[in-house]
């Protein structure tokens, strides 16, 4: 498979995870909003919509974990030591948090059903903390790879601000916030996929000798 492919097959994977993770934050929004001040776990987390926004970012996690090889392979001799060490910390930064998006979808709801009780303890405080911070961690992940792609100028430059800006409004951990970095990240995505297929080396004829 020739790198241009690859490459497509990256911004693909970025273009995915950002609508995906648009939705989730929709859904965690609603979520929140049709809980007012009664929010309660143990209730929430067997509901069909906490589901569906848990499992909406796994699945935006790991692709997002495919596409960001193929965003930081082709600026990675511009982004320089300074890419890499973004990239580094974004990526295992990811993985982090798509841990906690794998808590959030298969053992929550198991320990919402089966144990209730243990979302009472004070001990369970740490998932209920935990869960508007997921975005957070993930934007702050990305602040350093975001810095070294605006200073790379190897994407557009609109795209590569517009990144930088996401991320740091994503620091903030209010509802909808998380929308900016991902719109950038779907228009990273995009750039990717318009990365030109690489022309086949012409075969030179051999010249027949009589």
């Amino acid at each position: 498979m020739p790198p241009s492919s690859l490459l497509k097959l990256s911004g693909l994977a970025l273009v995915m995870a950002a609508v995906m993770f648009v939705i989730a934050e929709m859904l965690a929004f609603a979520i929140f909003v049709e809980a007012e001040a009664e929010y309660d776990l143990k209730q929430i987390a067997q509901t069909g919509t906490f589901f569906v926004q848990s499992l909406l970012t796994l699945i935006a996690g790991a692709l997002l974990l495919g596409g960001m090889v193929g965003f930081y392979v082709r600026q990675s001799e511009a982004a320089g030591k300074l890419g890499l060490i973004g990239f580094v910390l974004a990526f295992f930064g990811t993985v982090v948090v798509e841990g906690d998006f794998y808590t959030n979808t298969f053992v929550t709801p198991l320990v919402a059903r089966e144990a209730p009780s243990f979302l009472d303890n004070p001990l369970s405080g740490f998932l209920q903390v935990w869960l508007p911070f997921d975005f957070t961690l993930l934007a702050f992940s990305w602040l350093i790879l975001a810095v070294a792609t605006v200073r790379a100028r190897v994407y557009p430059r609109a795209a590569s601000w517009f990144l930088l800006a996401g991320a740091l409004v994503a620091l903030v951990p209010f509802p909808l916030v998380n929308i900016p970095l991902d719109a950038a990240l779907g228009w990273l995505g995009l750039v990717l996929l318009r990365v030109p297929a690489a022309k086949a080396p012409r075969r030179r004829r051999s010249k027949s000798h009589r």
